[in-house]
């Protein structure tokens, strides 16, 4: 594959120097070659080599406890390795290879991939290891490990190509994007070894992210509403190339874990008992099973002997009552529960166990056969399933289990645990840069002998690296001049935000003619009721922002409503409500709601403005919006005048393609289905957020979201269809006239997927153009992906430099030191980040039809003041935002598209059914049914806002 990103044009100029640190170390690699090998791994068991094992202390709806089945001989052919089994086995090869070889030098993932300094003698391919089964157990696993290659990986080309930035002579056809990435794999094989070597100590989570355990973790519990997950700290790091040399990116990061220890004192800590239907210990142990299943925990095992040992099982529920009316039906001899009891214990829980070979029998509880067989006396606590689902009910005591370190959880977080995971995550830019350079070199293993032996090592200083700080732009607003008539108003940002006192939005949207309010709460909440006074004081307040609304509201139907999402009477609630909003005409409908929503009503409301009736809708926080607060009031009605279609402000000073009114700015997202339970056949779409200019003043984006297939990135099958709605959208806004330039902001593509956006998307913009412009001059077009998921952070090195939260000053940009100079990117941190580390988003020209032929060597400056520029442009706020507001609105398109899409995104933890069509035979009881998309009278509005 040819590389075809465009060359940079030259470094920017623009702004004032600055000297930043960077979260990069610099990587010196002596070595010129590797070789890699890939392998696969099967399974093959084997008998017990001393006495047989009994089963774990726990009992068995069966005739007898699980394990004392004997193993089988047969190997495993087609079963897949995974899990610390593989880990087991690939060390096990590993210390053979090196027992055969002392000299081999060798470095894992402990996945399928083995990198060395040399060729390694296979005399046996492929090699048998044996493992133990348990700790301190007699049962042996064996394994086959089948290496395959070894494949060369040239590392001193890559040297060469970093010193020079020239390419070796008839290679042009073979270069792509990123640069040598078999190199910068294999580096991170080698630096990642050593963490990974032992899970003991150090948890790995997907393929960057390393979390300390033992005395060295960091944690913080999310049990603010039960569920059995914590917050732990630990640290990134991934090879990078830059130009003359190789980097080590590292940062802080932080990831959510399954609570570990020994489950009776955790049970404790939460004061968890076994519990009956009904009851609030009911709910709270609905929570903390929610992440239970497939959790790994030791399970204390004996053998017939009496020698103990561990065991790693994995946990299917707590001891649940309707997974024995599910599960236990067919049975025979089904577990019983005591009457009442939902999560119960020991003592209220019998299992069936057989007479002796086979005949008769009896139900015993699970208490007595602990008692009586292993002189164990079980506690209160719930009971623990770790059976499987074809063998399911094999109950162990809380006493003889063991939560296993280091589990990653994948968790769509509460209200109340994401503002316990922020409180935890954020730090000053000083304490992050200071683990960086001190406890993440132990964590990462960085200054260990092992890395030499490759002919690795990793400097101790951070990088330093030159920056810019560009000037902020002049907003701009309308005004009241001394005669009483409207006249522009100027403001200057300062670090990054303005007010807008004594000023007015500068356009005013179609007029609002008749809108309404309601108190809203939940049957959990206590009322908070605002008075109409309140709202009377908002509606002048709006009047007296410039926005085009009747002052007075419609007066309410009923000033109060109860809503429960979980309860089917609510979309009826909702319905009548939106059937009467559409008889009156109202265009806004104002909910104030009692406390910020965490329960999914927000969506639902959204849903039925949005697509099900196409009324404009604004949801308030009623403790917030009763102190009748400007600045509140003030945000709320910016938000408003760009739902009617207003601008709120522009720049003064406008760069030249966006001054001459013949460029469109476009900007679109792709999410995709996270955190959330996925079925195989039913997974959730991909979402789609496009967002587009409609003239100079990039005031107003109208959007279209829609739906993809699952976990796909590229945009194909709609993206030229849209294309033209939205040149469409900008003839009608320009006199006739069509863009001669477009501008498009790719939002979140990683740099493996550039080449797809060019190969696959490109296409179905140009023919978008060709049909709209047909024997029409085509416009030129550049095509950008903006990144804010990235692990680059920049830290001052000098107060003079510095915000006041520590951070790099707002308007600081980066375009050398941690990039390549033949690729055109840099990073721009244009916000002024009020706590934490500031995070630049990071910005890469994939095609460039406009800046270089038009500025030449000032394209850089011009893209970059363009990039800066926009971030002051973002309507809904008086501040300057982390990136440019194309591609933040396109990512607020797709989570109202989520939010438009609770069968497919919404978590419910109840069994409560919604819907006012379903089951209902009354006429008036039959209501329209809420699509997913936009309605007609609001596609081309900011909806989302």
């Amino acid at each position: 594959m040819n590389d075809q990103l465009p060359a940079r044009p030259a470094f920017g100029t623009q702004g004032k120097p600055v000297v930043l640190w960077a979260n990069y170390f610099r990587i010196n690699v002596n070595k010129d070659s590797f070789f890699k090998y890939t392998f696969d791994v099967k399974k093959r068991s084997r008998k017990p080599t001393s006495s047989k094992q009994e089963s774990e202390q726990g009992g068995k709806a069966a005739s007898k406890p699980a394990g004392d089945a004997p193993e089988s001989d047969e190997p495993d052919q087609g079963r897949e390795v995974k899990g610390r089994a593989l880990f087991f086995a690939i060390k096990a090869a590993l210390a053979k290879l090196l027992a055969q070889d002392k000299t081999l030098v060798a470095a894992t993932e402990f996945k399928s991939q083995l990198i060395t300094l040399k060729k390694i003698d296979l005399t046996e391919n492929p090699l048998e290891v044996e493992v133990p089964k348990d700790e301190g157990g007699d049962l042996i696993d064996t394994y086959l490990v089948q290496f395959h290659g070894p494949a060369d990986i040239d590392v001193g080309d890559m040297k060469k190509y970093l010193t020079s930035m020239i390419d070796a002579p008839g290679t042009a056809d073979e270069i792509s994007f990123p640069r040598y990435p078999e190199v910068v794999d294999a580096l991170n094989i080698i630096l990642g070894y050593g963490p990974r070597s032992d899970f003991h100590k150090t948890a790995t989570v997907g393929s960057s992210r390393f979390f300390p355990l033992g005395n060295d973790k960091v944690i913080e519990q999310l049990t603010q509403n039960w569920r059995a997950l914590t917050a732990a700290r630990g640290y990134f790091q991934s090879a990078r190339l830059a130009t003359g040399r190789t980097l080590l990116n590292v940062n802080v990061t932080h990831g959510v874990f399954s609570l570990a220890g020994r489950l009776t004192e955790i049970f404790d800590s939460l004061g968890l008992k076994a519990a009956y239907q009904d009851k609030s210990q009911g709910w709270k142990l609905r929570a903390f099973a929610k992440f239970l299943p497939k959790t790994r925990v030791w399970v204390t095992m004996k053998t017939s002997e009496g020698k103990t040992f561990r065991r790693s099982k994995s946990i299917r529920s707590l001891a649940s009552s309707f997974e024995i009316k599910v599960k236990g039906r067919g049975m025979a001899h089904p577990p019983k529960f005591d009457g009442g009891m939902e999560y119960a214990g020991p003592k209220n829980v019998q299992f069936w166990m057989d007479g002796d070979k086979g005949k008769g029998g009896r139900y015993v509880t699970v208490f007595d056969y602990f008692r009586q067989k292993y002189n164990i006396t079980p506690g209160d606590y719930p009971l623990l399933d770790v059976g499987t689902e074809q063998k399911p009910f094999n109950y162990v005591p809380a006493e003889m289990i063991e939560i296993q370190p280091g589990q990653s959880v994948k968790a769509a977080l509460t209200m109340e645990e994401t503002t316990a995971m922020l409180d935890f995550a954020c730090r000053s830019p000083y304490s992050n840069a200071l683990s960086i350079s001190t406890a993440s070199r132990k964590v990462l293993g960085l200054d260990d002998a092992a890395l030499g032996k490759f002919g690795v090592s990793v400097d101790k200083q951070l990088l330093t690296v030159q920056g810019r700080i560009l000037k902020a732009p002049t907003v701009s607003y309308n005004g009241i001049g001394t005669d009483g008539r409207p006249k522009n108003a100027d403001v200057s940002p300062q670090n990054g935000s303005w007010n807008m006192r004594a000023v007015r939005v500068l356009k005013s949207g179609t007029k609002i003619q008749r809108w309404c309010w309601v108190n809203v709460s939940t049957p959990r909440q206590r009322p908070f009721l605002v008075d109409g006074s309140v709202v009377d004081q908002f509606g002048e307040f709006l009047v007296n922002m410039g926005i085009a609304i009747n002052k007075s509201p419609i007066p309410p139907k009923t000033q109060h409503v109860t809503l429960d999402v979980n309860d089917s009477e609510t979309d009826k609630t909702l319905h009548r409500m939106f059937t009467w909003l559409e008889e009156q005409k109202i265009d806004l409908m104002v909910f104030i709601l009692a406390e910020k929503d965490s329960t999914g009503l927000y969506s639902k409301i959204k849903a039925f403005g949005d697509c099900g009736y196409g009324i404009h809708t604004s949801c308030l926080v009623g403790r917030n919006f009763a102190k009748a607060s400007p600045a509140y009031f003030a945000n709320v009605g910016l938000k408003i005048n760009l739902k009617a279609g207003g601008t709120n402000h522009k720049l003064r000073e406008e760069s030249s393609l966006v001054k001459e009114g013949k460029s469109m700015i476009v900007g679109y997202d792709v999410t995709h289905p996270t955190n959330m339970p996925i079925k195989k056949g039913n997974e959730p779409p991909s979402l789609v957020g496009f967002v587009s200019s409609i003239d100079r003043d990039l005031g107003q984006w109208p959007a279209l979201a829609w739906e993809q297939t699952s976990k796909q990135e590229m945009v194909t099958e709609r993206l030229a269809d849209v294309f033209k709605t939205r040149l469409d959208t900008w003839r009608d806004h320009n006199k006739g006239q069509l863009p001669d330039s477009i501008i498009i902001y790719r939002d979140g593509v990683s740099e493996g997927q550039f080449s797809q956006v060019l190969d696959q998307e490109l296409p179905s913009i140009r023919e978008a153009c060709r049909l709209k412009y047909q024997a029409r001059s085509q416009p030129k077009l550049t095509i950008l992906v903006s990144v804010k998921r990235h692990q680059t952070r920049f830290y001052p090195t000098s107060t003079n430099d510095m915000s006041n939260s520590g951070n790099v000053i707002n308007g600081t940009v980066v375009d050398r030191g941690v990039t390549l100079a033949r690729y055109w990117d840099f990073f721009l941190t244009a916000h002024e980040a009020l706590k934490g580390t500031a995070r630049p988003a990071h910005y890469t020209v994939l095609l460039d039809e406009i800046f270089r032929p038009r500025f030449g060597t000032k394209a850089a400056d011009e893209l970059e003041r363009l990039t800066h520029d926009l971030c002051y442009l973002y309507g809904r706020a008086t501040k300057a935002v982390s990136i440019c507001p194309p591609a933040y609105y396109a990512d607020i398109v797709c989570e109202r598209a989520r939010a438009h899409r609770p069968d497919k995104f919404g978590e419910r933890d109840s069994d409560g059914k919604s819907g006012g069509n379903a089951g209902s035979k009354k006429p008036e009881e039959q209501y329209r049914k809420i699509p997913a998309e936009v309605h007609e009278k609001l596609r081309n509005s900011m909806y989302y806002i």
